[in-house]
């Protein structure tokens, strides 16, 4: 994969996770097939320009900035799009769901400064339930932390065997 595929689909994880939506749903709302969106992820394939033109079209971020190393979302981009499409039932029920677990955490959890301590995944849980009002299931957390090294510091609990603490990398 040259380093232009992998940049888009790199940014386009990370636009994903700032909107908060799973693939399934991401890529109905971009009028491609999670297949697709799996593959751009993954950057397993060529990336097609109808496929990224559906991407651009709904989210309304420019194929220009997708290319770009270095790409962050625009703050609030899941708040921006839910008023975008507030007239549009089908896309704003969709929109409006509860956000995905990297997006709870990247985009909320973390810029609290919650986890500038140490917490195990029941206080987390419990954190996001009740600032936000999402329930999220502990075992899909913990998975979900496993996958953001850039972001979440691991390591066992000096005293709970078994049990790990999760903690905001410095």
């Amino acid at each position: 994969m040259d380093t232009s595929s992998k940049t888009i689909s790199e940014n386009v994880v990370e636009l994903r996770d700032a909107i908060g939506l799973s693939q399934k749903d991401f890529a109905l709302l971009a009028g491609i097939s999670r297949a697709t969106l799996v593959n751009i992820e993954s950057g397993i394939k060529s990336i097609k320009v109808k496929s990224l033109d559906g991407i651009v079209g709904f989210t309304k971020v420019e194929l220009e900035k997708l290319s770009k190393k270095g790409f962050k979302p625009s703050e609030n981009l899941r708040e921006k799009l839910l008023q975008r499409y507030k007239g549009n039932p089908a896309i704003y029920v969709i929109l409006s769901g509860p956000p995905s677990i990297p997006h709870c955490i990247k985009y909320k959890v973390l810029r609290t400064g919650f986890l500038d301590t140490p917490k195990e995944r029941g206080q987390i849980v419990k954190f996001i339930s009740d600032n936000y009002g999402w329930k999220i299931n502990g075992n899909s957390l913990t998975n979900a932390l496993k996958n953001m090294p850039k972001f979440i510091k691991i390591e066992p609990h000096p005293d709970k065997g078994g049990t790990n603490l999760y903690s905001k990398k410095k």
